[in-house]
């Protein structure tokens, strides 16, 4: 009996040593590689009629740091085209320190599909590199948003997209032709939200936290940022603003790895 006991503590302890073994395997060299098409639906009674059924693509932290992570980006972007949007966001972050290969870059980005526009915002690693990334982003068809508004026209309609840096103040660019309207704001860090929802945003679009690399049932996202700690993941809702945080595309220096966690291609549709 009593070495029936010991088999069985030692087959228990055997398989406790391969499950971690593969939850390491997996979580720093599989999760890290792969992306999923994560959809959302956001109804909102501002949303003009014709908008109804509006797709939004959208990607951020993409944190490029050598040539295959381009090769990959060209991947990432053949799926997003698979999926027909009307309209493609990035959330920021586009490299990981410097920018490096950069026609390569542009030719990959120029090849994203968006029936009416292409728009970005940039992260903190982008302000680093301002220029660079700005320029990088320009010539591979998107139009970078520097705390700036744009009014979006679809089928004799119209919406308010904001583009914001470091901040979620978008009471000084409301104007009498916004002020009443769908506002679709884009920040990078997504703990603006508890400022931009003071201005009846119906939607913010975030990165920035990676969801936190590790997410637990319950706990959640186990890694914080600055501006990323009480919105790590997933969905928020503050009164009638909601909130959809991206887990990003890539990894960072540190925190190369996931689990419960994957990268996302996040697709959005609006409905009235």
């Amino acid at each position: 009996m009593k070495k029936k006991i010991r088999i069985i503590k030692v087959l228990i302890l055997v398989i406790i040593i391969l499950l971690a073994g593969f939850t390491y395997y997996y979580s720093h060299s599989i999760a890290p590689e792969g992306y999923e098409i994560q959809e959302s639906t956001i109804t909102n009674d501002s949303l003009p009629e014709e908008f109804n059924n509006f797709k939004i693509g959208f990607i951020s932290d993409i944190n490029l740091e050598d040539s295959s992570d381009i090769e990959r980006l060209g991947e990432i972007v053949a799926s997003l085209n698979d999926q027909n949007v009307d309209m493609v966001i990035f959330g920021g972050d586009l490299f990981q320190s410097s920018a490096f290969e950069t026609e390569k870059v542009i030719s990959t980005l120029s090849n994203i599909n968006s029936k009416f526009g292409k728009f970005a915002v940039l992260g903190e690693k982008d302000l680093t590199i301002a220029t660079d990334v700005t320029a990088i982003l320009n010539e591979g068809g998107f139009e970078v948003l520097h705390n700036e508004y744009r009014p979006i026209y679809y089928k004799n309609a119209s919406i308010s997209l904001f583009g914001l840096e470091s901040n979620g103040d978008i009471s000084g660019l409301l104007n009498d032709n916004n002020k009443d309207s769908y506002k679709l704001a884009v920040v990078h860090e997504p703990d603006y939200f508890t400022t931009t929802a003071k201005s009846a945003i119906a939607l913010q679009l975030s990165g920035h936290t990676m969801g936190g690399y590790i997410r637990l049932p319950i706990i959640g996202g186990l890694f914080t940022k600055t501006n990323g700690s009480t919105y790590v993941s997933g969905r928020h809702t503050i009164d009638d603003s909601e909130l959809i945080i991206s887990n990003g595309l890539g990894m960072e220096n540190g925190y190369e790895y996931r689990l419960f966690c994957p990268n996302q291609i996040n697709i959005v549709t609006l409905k009235k």
